[in-house]
């Protein structure tokens, strides 16, 4: 939904919102991760646009844990297939 009478920060905050809506509809993982900090994306560039004295775009401490929470999860999941293989070769053995 779109509309050509919205300002620029209106429509970022209609995508981040829209993410945001999207994002509820994983489970918990790498997809809402994304979406999740993707709608911060949206939202810090909404404030950016209402506020052009702020300055340019930086993770913040929520964006960089969101961040560190995901690589944190991926690395769990390397070392969960990692160990699958090693059981599914010893009983091979």
């Amino acid at each position: 939904m779109t509309s050509d009478n919205e300002t620029p920060s209106e429509r970022y905050r209609r995508l981040a919102r829209e993410c945001l809506d999207v994002a509820y509809t994983f489970p918990d993982g790498v997809r809402r991760t994304v979406l999740i900090q993707m709608a911060q994306v949206w939202q810090r560039l909404a404030d950016e646009q209402a506020d052009p004295t702020m300055p340019p775009f930086s993770p913040d401490d929520a964006e960089q844990r969101a961040m560190q929470q995901q690589q944190q999860q991926q690395q769990q999941q390397q070392q969960q297939q990692q160990q699958q293989i090693q059981t599914d070769d010893d009983k091979q053995d």
